[in-house]
């Protein structure tokens, strides 16, 4: 396993993009700071030093639908919160489709590029920084002072684990697992369907990856990608 450290970058999904010819399954490219990390649809990445900043490659051993990879996001939530759980035994959460819970606040969210026949993983989380004051009421960090490079390694080995289950045809092991830590499970929550609103309770994440969310008494499943959650804050 290659592990590339770099004191600051501009985003270490760009770097692996760029130098995908470079790297092997489960390499790893970390930094302290990032000047232009992404979240999803493209939002800006808050970056600060102390943070697990990191991304690594996947090179499916098997070929699987491409809709099967749209489950990605899920094994690296649930990978990521069980790496946290070996260093830190609390209250962790997964909220769908790509963030990590600590105490009801976000403490990890994470991307997915799709490059070829491979995917780029990034996941930043927060480790020993100190969280701004302005979002402190949604967002947290462990608290205390960790080795990140330990944090980081632990999660890409989970990660290695996870997956080999799902090529193995355990998914629905895996997801009764995601479903255990569910944080949107029963909550009241506003979704934005193509700039329809509607409210309705969420329930489990079904089979397939979509949520599941009761609304006016019909379970409705929504994809990643039609949803917005507007509780959500993004970064």
């Amino acid at each position: 396993m290659k592990f590339l450290k770099f004191d600051e970058i501009d985003s270490t999904n760009n770097y692996m993009k760029e130098h995908i010819n470079d790297f092997n399954n489960y390499d790893i490219v970390s930094a302290k700071t990032q000047t232009t990390g992404r979240g999803r649809r493209g939002n800006i990445w808050l970056s600060p030093e102390g943070m697990a900043l990191f991304s690594f490659l996947l090179k499916p051993n098997k070929k699987k639908e491409i809709e099967e990879y749209t489950k990605l996001p899920l094994l690296a939530g649930i990978s990521t919160l069980s790496a946290l759980r070996k260093f830190k035994e609390d209250v962790f959460s997964f909220k769908w489709t790509n963030d990590v819970f600590y105490q009801n606040k976000k403490i990890s969210g994470i991307l997915v590029e799709k490059i070829d026949k491979a995917f780029i993983i990034g996941i930043g989380i927060n480790i020993n920084n100190k969280i701004p004051e302005e979002i402190k009421d949604i967002a947290t960090s462990l608290g205390e002072q960790y080795d990140i490079d330990k944090i980081i390694l632990t999660v890409v080995e989970e990660f290695a684990k996870y997956y080999e289950k799902f090529e193995n045809g355990k998914w629905a092991e895996i997801l009764d697992e995601i479903n255990k830590y569910n944080f949107l499970k029963n909550k009241k929550i506003k979704v934005d369907v193509r700039g329809k609103i509607f409210s309705g309770i969420a329930k489990n994440i079904a089979e397939d990856g979509r949520l599941e969310i009761l609304i006016e008494g019909d379970l409705k499943l929504f994809n990643v990608g039609e949803i917005r959650i507007e509780k959500d804050f993004l970064i």
